[in-house]
C-alpha cells in the first residue's frame, strides 16, 4: 500500500502523498531505567513558555524532531518546503535563543525533509528523513560533526519498486544509531538502520502477519543491546505495531488499539529501561498512550481535551515521569500531558505567537536537570498564503528539596511542605554495615537513590535498582563516591587512588586507578548526557575521561593554586561546566569569566562548625547547596532552604548531600 493515511504538519513532508503509510514527527532517546513504578515522582515539566528564536519570519520552516545534549545546545530539525519543494532545516540552541544552520544540498533529489534527530554529543548528531527523486523516495542521513551538517547517504534515487525512508532514531552514543521506517513501494516493510561509528548498515524486516504494510515511525534505544520501535500496520485500516530488539534479531510486541480511533498508528516512543517504554498516538478524536512493562503493552488512561487530539512524541527519564506532546482538534493548538509514576495529566502550553492561527508540537526531549523542550510549528494565515515558523517551547523540570546521608546511612530529607521535594525512600541508619558510608548519589527524577560505602557495598532505594558492587572484591583503595548516570540506569564508583568501578549501563571511559597523583580523588561527577566523567583531587585537579576530543573539555582546575582548604567535591551544571567545593566552603567555578557558572556565594570567609563535605547544583543550575558534617545547609542563588541538621544531635557525621 502506498498512501499516506497520516497529514500531520498541513503540508510540510510528512503530508506527501507519495510516502509510504506514515512518517514520524519525533523519536525522543529515551532515558531513565529504574524497574519499578514507585510513589510519584518529585518533578514536573508543565510551565511552558516559548523559546526566542532568529528565525526568518517570512520562513515556511517546521520542526519536526529535537534533541538536547546540555542546556546550552538542542538541535532541532525539520523542513522548509510548502507550498513547493522541500529542502532540510536544522536549527540549534545555544543557552538563549535558536538559531537557523546552514544545510547542504542533497545532489539531484527534487525534495528533500528530514524527520527525526538524535544527538549523542554536541559534535555528533544523526538526523534522518528522505530524498525524493523522479522515479521514487529513498532514505536520507545526514549527520552533524559540531560544525556543519553534510549528507551522508540519500543522493542516490532509488531502484525501481524500492523507495524507502527513515522518520526515527536514537543514538545511544557516538558509535551506536538505530533508526527505523519503512522499505518499498507497495506492501511496504518495516526498515532498520544501525550505525557502528563508520557506516550505516540497512535491515529490511519481514511484515507482520495478516497485513499488507507495516512501517516504524520512532525508535528508542535505552541501552546498547535494547531498542523500541513503533509505528502503525495496514490492512483494511491502519493498528499499533511494535517490534523489540534484543541486540540481535527484532520480534513483534503486539499492541492493543483504542476501540473507537480505528485509523491510527503510534507515532513515537520513548523507554526509560528494557522493561519500562511509552508510546503514543492518535488520529485527532482521541490521544492514545500504551506502556510496556517489558512482556508486553497496555493501554493506558490518558486525558484527550474537548474537541479532539492527537499526541506525536514522548520522553520518559524514568518510568515515574514522561512528558508527552501533541496538537488539539484539527491541527489547531498544541498539548502537553505529564506522567508521574501514578496519573497522566494535561499541562497548560505556552502561550500561541500572536497572530498565529495554528500552532503544533511534533517532538519533544527532556533533560532531568534542566526542561523539557518541545518542537513544532506556529501557521499564519490560511491556504496557499499561509507561513510557517518553527515553534520551540520549554517547561522546566522542578524538584526541589535535598537530602543528607550520614556515615552511618541515615538519610535526612528537605524539600517544600506542600509536596514533591526529596521523599525519604528509606536508608541503612540503624543495620549493620562493613565499612562507613561515603557518598549518596539520587536517580534522575528524585524517585530513588543509591548509598555507597567506603568498600564499595551498593545500597539502593526507592526506584534505583542495584546494578553489583566491590562490597566483595579487595580494593587498593577505598571507595569515596559515586554518580548516577543521567538516564538512571547505571552508575559509576571511584577510589580515592582513581580506579573507577561500572556498573548498569554506565560505560568505562578511563581513570586515573595506577597513575600518580598528587592528592587523592574525593569525588566522581558525570556529564549532562552522560558520555563522559570527571575525577576530581583534594587539591582540585580535575581529570576528564573520555580523554581528547570525544571526552568531556577541561575547564579548569586548582590543581595548581595554594589552597586554604582542600577541595572535598565538585558539581556539574545543566550546561556542562562545574563547580568545586573546598571543605571551608570556598567555590571555585570553571571556566572562569563570563563563559563559566554563576558565582552566587559562598562560606569561604565564615567561620564554621564543621567542615563542609559536598555540594550539589539545583535543577536548571540557578543555585547551590553546600552541606557541612554537622548537616547545616548553606543555600545560595535559587535554591531555596527548607531545613538542615544543623544544631542538633547526630549518631554520626553527614558525609554526603544530593538533591
Amino acid at each position: 500500500m502506498r498512501s499516506a493515511v497520516r497529514v500531520v504538519t498541513a503540508g510540510f513532508a510528512v503530508a506527501l502523498s507519495a510516502l509510504p503509510l506514515v512518517l514520524s514527527v519525533g523519536s525522543p532517546v529515551g532515558a531513565a531505567r529504574p524497574h519499578a513504578l514507585m510513589a510519584p515522582a518529585q518533578v514536573s515539566a508543565s510551565n511552558w513558555t516559548t523559546m526566542p528564536t532568529t528565525a526568518n519570519a517570512n520562513a515556511t520552516n517546521a520542526d519536526t524532531g529535537v534533541s538536547c545534549v546540555n542546556s546550552v545546545f538542542c538541535m532541532a530539525v525539520g523542513n522548509n518546503g510548502w507550498p513547493g519543494p522541500n529542502a532540510t532545516t536544522a536549527e540549534a540552541w545555544n543557552g538563549s535563543t535558536w538559531s537557523p544552520l546552514a544545510m547542504p544540498t542533497v545532489t539531484n533529489a527534487t525534495d528533500a525533509a528530514l524527520i527525526g534527530v538524535s544527538c549523542a554529543t554536541t559534535s555528533f548528531c544523526a538526523a534522518v528523513g528522505y530524498a525524493d527523486y523522479p522515479g521514487g523516495f529513498t532514505t536520507l542521513v545526514e549527520q552533524w560533526n559540531g560544525s556543519a551538517w553534510s549528507v551522508v547517504q540519500g543522493t542516490t534515487a532509488p531502484a525501481s519498486g524500492s523507495d524507502n525512508f527513515l522518520g526515527g532514531i536514537s543514538c545511544v552514543s557516538t558509535t551506536f544509531c538505530m533508526a527505523g521506517g519503512s522499505f518499498g513501494s507497495v506492501n511496504a516493510v518495516p526498515y532498520v538502520e544501525q550505525w557502528n561509528g563508520s557506516t550505516w548498515s540497512p535491515t529490511k524486516l519481514s511484515p507482520p502477519t495478516g497485513f499488507a504494510a507495516a512501517s516504524f515511525a520512532s525508535v528508542s534505544c535505552p541501552t546498547l543491546t535494547s531498542c523500541m520501535a513503533v509505528g502503525g500496520q495496514t490492512s483494511t485500516t491502519t493498528t499499533p505495531f511494535a517490534e523489540r530488539w534484543n541486540g540481535s534479531s527484532w520480534a513483534i510486541t503486539p499492541v492493543p488499539a483504542v476501540s473507537q480511533s480505528p485509523l491510527y498508528q503510534l507515532n513515537s516512543v520513548s523507554c526509560a529501561g528494557p522493561s519500562f517504554c511509552a508510546a503514543v498516538g492518535g488520529n485527532q478524536n482521541v490521544n492514545v498512550v500504551n506502556i510496556w512493562n517489558g512482556s508486553s503493552w497496555a493501554l493506558a488512561s490518558v486525558p484527550t481535551p474537548s474537541g479532539g487530539a492527537t499526541l506525536e512524541g514522548i520522553d520518559c527519564f524514568s518510568a515515574t515521569s514522561c512528558t508527552t506532546v501533541g496538537y488539539t482538534g484539527n491541527f489547531t493548538g498544541s498539548e502537553a500531558i505529564t506522567w508521574d509514576g501514578q496519573t497522566w495529566a494535561q499541562a497548560t502550553t505556552a502561550v500561541a505567537p500572536p497572530s498565529s492561527s495554528a500552532n503544533l508540537y511534533l517532538a519533544v526531549d527532556c533533560l532531568t536537570d534542566w526542561a523539557c523542550v518541545a518542537a513544532g510549528y506556529a501557521q499564519f494565515g490560511s491556504g496557499g498564503s499561509s507561513t510557517y515558523l518553527p515553534l520551540e517551547a520549554m517547561a522546566p523540570i522542578e524538584r526541589a528539596g535535598y537530602r543528607f546521608v550520614a556515615s552511618d546511612g541515615g538519610i535526612f530529607n528537605y524539600g517544600p511542605s506542600t509536596g514533591g521535594g526529596a521523599p525519604f525512600l528509606g536508608s541503612m541508619g540503624g543495620q549493620h554495615l562493613n565499612a562507613p558510608i561515603v557518598g549518596i548519589a539520587t536517580m534522575p527524577a528524585g524517585d530513588g537513590y543509591y548509598e555507597v560505602a567506603a568498600d564499595g557495598g551498593v545500597f539502593n532505594f526507592g526506584s534505583a535498582q542495584f546494578y553489583g558492587s566491590t562490597g566483595s572484591i579487595h580494593l587498593n583503595k577505598p571507595i569515596v563516591g559515586i554518580a548516577v548516570t543521567p538516564d538512571g540506569g547505571g552508575y559509576w564508583l571511584v577510589a580515592s587512588d582513581g580506579g573507577v568501578f561500572n556498573y548498569g549501563d554506565a560505560p568505562f571511559y578511563g581513570s586515573m586507578g595506577g597513575q600518580p597523583l598528587n592528592k587523592p580523588i574525593v569525588g566522581i561527577a558525570p556529564t549532562p548526557n552522560g558520555n563522559g566523567y570527571y575525577e576530581v583531587a583534594s587539591d582540585g585537579g580535575i581529570f576528564s575521561f573520555p580523554t581528547g576530543a570525544a571526552g568531556p573539555p577541561f575547564l579548569g582546575s586548582t590543581g595548581s593554586i595554594k589552597l586554604n582548604m582542600p577541595v572535598v567535591g565538585m558539581a556539574v551544571t545543566p550546561a556542562g561546566q562545574y563547580y568545586l567545593v573546598a571543605s571551608d566552603g570556598g567555590i571555585f567555578s570553571f571556566p572562569g569569566g563570563s563563559k563559566g557558572p554563576l558565582f552566587y556565594g559562598s562560606t569561604g570567609s565564615i567561620k564554621l562548625n564543621k567542615p563542609v563535605i559536598g555540594m550539589t547544583v539545583t535543577a536548571g543550575g540557578t543555585g547551590y547547596y553546600l552541606g557541612a558534617a554537622d548537616g547545616g545547609i548553606f543555600s545560595y542563588g535559587a535554591a531555596p532552604f527548607f531545613g538542615s541538621r544543623g544544631g542538633q544531635t547526630l549518631n554520626a557525621p553527614i558525609v554526603g548531600i544530593t538533591g
